[in-house]
């Protein structure tokens, strides 16, 4: 862009400004010798983008806005490096704040980081409502925040990692290519923990999954830094590899990285689950029969005032069993009148099942 007008005149000065101040040339300017076929392709791209604006204009003014985009979002699908969301570009003009975070543009497949994070905070304007992007760039800003998020805690766990190098436990030291102990210190949570404002438990988890993600998962690590999956997605692969050793732990990870991005925390923990079993099936078998051995009921009073029941580590045919009890008898209290939405009755359900009050649908309070 040119730093001011043009001096008028053929005078020193306006030779000098010409100098200065060439025109831009296209990258692949080679390929357009036909200057109006260049300016043919600028108007139907400013065409597309007047055509995508005044669609969205009708969409706000009919009250459909967040149907049609969360229906063309699911379609789409998960957006971010090499996720299907942001595989292809919408055609269009993107010249706004917010035009690099668009379908597939450079922002919307750069991964976490600061940079993106500073770019994505530039969108927002001086008074952070993003007025000036599309709700398309919008949803692309959501995303690489999200990437950023997770960038950001990966970080913290490198970090972590470097600490639990420097508190080895007594007779661990580091080996390995990760140069990490077996072991920490066990006073190493207490170092955390009022630094961080969290309880011990918390601790153990986070230095945990910290040692896991630097010695046995690294390509989940490497998924975790560039903010492909957040932190409860890297947790869930680190809990269900826990008693396999390194290689077998990098077999299974590798077995689900390639969708570990799009898949909901719940899917991926089925997909790592399957993983585990195909690797190392007696480990996946011993581990069920040690952990059936801490089964318990819990219960604990809930923010609101309530209480909640639940029941742990149980046999999966068992529970299987009791829930089809619940549906049931749940069945037959909304059948019978009862008040409530289905999840609601399930739990009345549940208590009447518990205190012998199941019998007939009368006899529930």
């Amino acid at each position: 862009m040119s730093p001011g007008p043009a001096p008028s005149g053929p005078d020193p000065a306006y030779r000098e400004w010409c100098e200065d101040n060439e025109p831009l040339e296209f990258e692949d300017e080679g390929d357009y010798h036909d200057p109006s076929e260049l300016a043919e392709i600028i108007a139907e791209a400013r065409q597309a983008s007047a055509d995508q604006a005044a669609a969205e204009a009708n969409i706000a003014a009919s009250g459909e806005t967040a149907a049609l985009a969360a229906g063309a979002s699911i379609a789409m699908g998960r957006r971010g490096p090499g996720m299907p969301g942001s595989a292809e570009p919408l055609a269009g003009e993107y010249s706004g704040p917010g035009g690099a975070f668009a379908t597939g543009q450079v922002l919307d497949v750069a991964p976490g980081g600061p940079v993106l994070l500073g770019q994505a905070e530039r969108t927002g304007g001086d008074d952070d409502r993003f007025d000036a992007v599309s709700d398309d760039e919008l949803l692309g800003i959501i995303c690489a925040a999200d990437r950023c998020e997770a960038a950001a805690s990966a970080l913290k766990h490198t970090a972590i990692a470097a600490l639990i190098r420097r508190r080895p436990a007594p007779g661990c030291a580091p080996q390995g290519p990760a140069g990490m102990p077996e072991a920490w210190d066990e006073f190493t949570r207490a170092e955390l923990a009022p630094a961080l404002g969290e309880s011990r438990y918390a601790m153990d988890r986070l230095l945990d999954l910290s040692h896991d993600l630097t010695v046995k998962l690294p390509g989940t690590m490497a998924l975790f830094r560039d903010g492909i999956i957040s932190r409860y997605k890297a947790q869930v692969i680190s809990h269900a590899t826990q008693l396999l050793d390194p290689a077998e732990a990098r077999a299974a990870e590798a077995m689900v990285l390639d969708r570990a991005g799009r898949l909901t925390p719940g899917a991926l923990r089925v997909a790592i689950a399957r993983a585990v079993m195909q690797v190392a099936p007696e480990k996946a078998r011993k581990r069920r029969e040690k952990a059936a051995k801490n089964a318990e009921v819990q219960q604990w009073a809930e923010f609101s005032g309530n209480a909640a029941l639940a029941g742990r580590e149980l046999p999966p045919d068992e529970v299987l069993a009791v829930d089809e009890r619940i549906t049931a008898w749940a069945n037959e209290l909304r059948n019978a009148g009862l008040d409530g939405g289905m999840d609601e009755i399930r739990a009345r359900a549940l208590l009447d099942l518990l205190l012998g009050r199941a019998g007939s649908p009368g006899g529930s309070c």
